[in-house]
């Protein structure tokens, strides 16, 4: 229930949402779509995964790629990272990607970068995969990735 109410909050924000479809998958917080003006990254907003060599990071990866890739979604863009990628919430149907990989166990909130109001709840999703120990939450000792990128690995 929680995740159709984020949806629905989601929807009714998002003016500049347009359809695209997603051409590929490079890790658990990034990817491609394509629609009508081209190929354009995505950086997936307010979440970060783990990091294609770090522990659950190939999952994080196969776990997007199972629910987005080849498909039509609705692409909400909030910012432009420094690195020219669209920052964006991934909408699929009725389900927001960021909230599925939360509860999944497959990537944090990233607090530094999570400003909207909306990122109360999805914490709360996290909280809800850490005390399950689903995804990344099953290692004893989780890094996030931005410690662990921190740390030069």
């Amino acid at each position: 229930m929680i995740f159709r109410m984020l949806a629905i909050i989601l929807l009714l924000i998002s003016v500049d949402a347009h359809a695209a479809m997603v051409v590929e998958v490079t890790d658990g917080d990034t990817l491609k779509v394509a629609d009508e003006n081209g190929i354009t990254i995505i950086r997936l907003y307010g979440v970060d995964a783990p990091e294609k060599k770090q522990a659950q990071g190939l999952n994080a990866r196969k776990f997007v790629e199972t629910m987005v890739a080849g498909k039509d979604v609705e692409v909400t863009p909030i910012d432009t990272d420094r690195y020219g990628r669209t920052v964006a919430v991934l909408m699929l149907g009725d389900q927001c990607l960021q909230e599925q990989l939360l509860v999944s166990g497959y990537a944090w909130v990233y607090p530094q970068y999570c400003r909207k109001q909306f990122c109360k709840a999805w914490s709360t999703l996290q909280k809800i995969s850490a005390e399950n120990k689903w995804g990344l939450w099953s290692d004893p000792l989780p890094v996030q990735p931005w410690v662990w990128r921190k740390q030069g690995r």
